[in-house]
């Protein structure tokens, strides 16, 4: 696969009419669809995992991660912005890339999304379990996997509905978790049980990364999973109100409210629960409120959380199809995914990738215990590769943009092109480390073979995909 020269006027793909999505989305509805891509079990479950392979120096991680996510989300959305189209950034790397690029980049995204639903019902069904733990937890991931599919055949206004009060409820949920641990940890909220002292519950007396950099930086990849889902502000470009003026709100908007509630949660968790007792099992905000003398209210975080993750796994169905979409506009995917039905919605590559999800139950039912630790490193690694192939897109993309169309570059990366390579460097380093880590490596190394299978099918029907040599508009 080569990358074309930076700036040269590139190459369409020729395809059938295109049907025209909705344009319903406003800012508001954009920001809290992005959050409830973004926050999921990746903060709500994986942080667990999290903070007890790295310490409390894991902070230092979310940080890192929080400034990755921003530069990252802005190039995403300077694309975007500039192009709004269902595809996103996978019609922009077909521009300046080719028809390769796009199709391992888009199949991976398409993979990657389906393994974030896994992930996400999986950990739906784990913390159902705190309630019924009798049920086994394929029935619990059947359950909610139905329930979400169900959802995404709603217009795409009442998706929108259904969406800002699920990713409303855990916004409202993850700032008033901060309320509650700040009136505990300051006294004036009587703890049910004595709080560790904070030199203890942080761990500094055996300092910040008490089992070394080599415990600590292969959760890196687990960081960043956490801010992933940043993918959903640019498949809904196309379906937003005036995207120029909607979309850099909703990203301004979404950058405050998660910098907020991720690095104020973690904070929070690491103060109230040592970081050796954390578990896979059970929800590190759940164990914190169990330290709190408020009557049912751990059991109610977790009934939050159960909706946070079925919000995330919604929000990963919803660009997942129009990934699949996409791809069949481009040639790279059977014609008939790339058809809306009567109400606009792109029914039968909803139903392929909920197809999916058996795969899913398949694991819990097989692996019950590990089913989640697995799943959620392989979203990782993959979820990773997307953001790489975002970023390498954005470094083409924009000097075409300078070049045929300055007049849409209306939003820009700042510290264009360093921040890039900045980002681009940190998520390679991530990757590779992740390799190292004897919990993460069977993730990783499922997530590594999506990838070598994508590129391996590239080859075998490249000359099946159709191509011409007209200028995109």
């Amino acid at each position: 696969m080569s990358i074309k020269t930076r700036g040269k006027v590139p190459h369409r793909v020729k395809g059938h009419h295109r049907q025209h999505f909705r344009r319903d989305l406003t800012a508001p509805t954009l920001t809290l669809l992005t959050i409830g891509g973004i926050m999921g079990s990746g903060l709500f479950m994986a942080s667990g995992i999290t903070i007890r392979q790295a310490g409390p120096g894991v902070w230092l991680l979310y940080v890192l991660g929080f400034i990755a996510m921003s530069l990252e989300i802005n190039a995403l959305a300077e694309m975007s912005i500039a192009t709004p189209t269902p595809g996103s950034f996978l019609v922009f790397t077909r521009q300046v890339l080719g028809p390769a690029w796009t199709f391992v980049a888009g199949w991976i995204f398409w993979f990657s999304s389906v393994l974030t639903m896994s992930s996400e019902v999986t950990a739906a069904a784990l913390f159902s379990r705190y309630w019924f733990p009798q049920m086994p937890l394929w029935g619990w991931s059947l359950f909610y996997s139905a329930l979400i599919i169900g959802v995404n055949f709603i217009s795409v206004r009442g998706f929108g509905t259904v969406e800002n009060i699920m990713a409303g409820i855990k916004t409202v949920a993850v700032l008033g978790f901060l309320v509650v641990a700040g009136l505990t940890l300051g006294h004036w909220l009587a703890p049910s049980r004595p709080l560790p002292s904070p030199a203890f519950a942080l761990g500094l007396r055996q300092g910040l990364f008490p089992h070394g950099f080599f415990g600590a930086a292969p959760t890196m990849v687990l960081v960043l999973f956490a801010y992933a889902g940043t993918g959903v502000i640019g498949m809904a470009a196309a379906e937003a109100k005036d995207p120029q003026r909607t979309l850099p709100k909703a990203i301004r908007s979404t950058i405050w409210l998660v910098g907020i509630m991720y690095l104020g949660s973690i904070l929070a968790l690491l103060a109230m629960v040592p970081w050796t007792v954390e578990s896979d099992r059970i929800s590190p905000f759940v164990l914190a409120l169990e330290h709190t003398s408020l009557p049912y209210v751990s059991s109610l975080m977790n009934l939050i959380l159960l909706f946070a993750v079925l919000s995330t796994m919604n929000a990963a169905l919803y660009s997942n199809v129009r990934v699949l979409y996409t791809l069949a506009h481009e040639g790279q995917a059977p014609k008939s995914l790339g058809r809306l039905n009567r109400r606009g919605l792109p029914s039968r590559a909803t139903w392929t990738s909920a197809g999916l999800l058996a795969l899913t139950i398949a694991l819990a039912y097989v692996l019950p215990h590990k089913a989640y630790a697995y799943l959620v490193t392989a979203t990782g690694f993959q979820a990773m590769f997307i953001w790489l192939m975002i970023l390498l897109t954005e470094l083409y993309y924009r000097p075409y943009l300078e070049r045929h169309h300055p007049e849409r570059l209306t939003h820009k990366l700042v510290g264009y092109p360093y921040t890039t390579y900045g980002v681009m460097g940190l998520v390679v380093l991530a990757l590779i480390l992740s390799l190292t880590s004897a919990n993460q490596l069977v993730g990783a190394a499922a997530g590594f073979l999506g990838i070598a299978i994508a590129t391996a099918i590239w080859f075998i029907v490249r000359h099946r995909i159709p191509r011409d040599d007209k200028a995109p508009s």
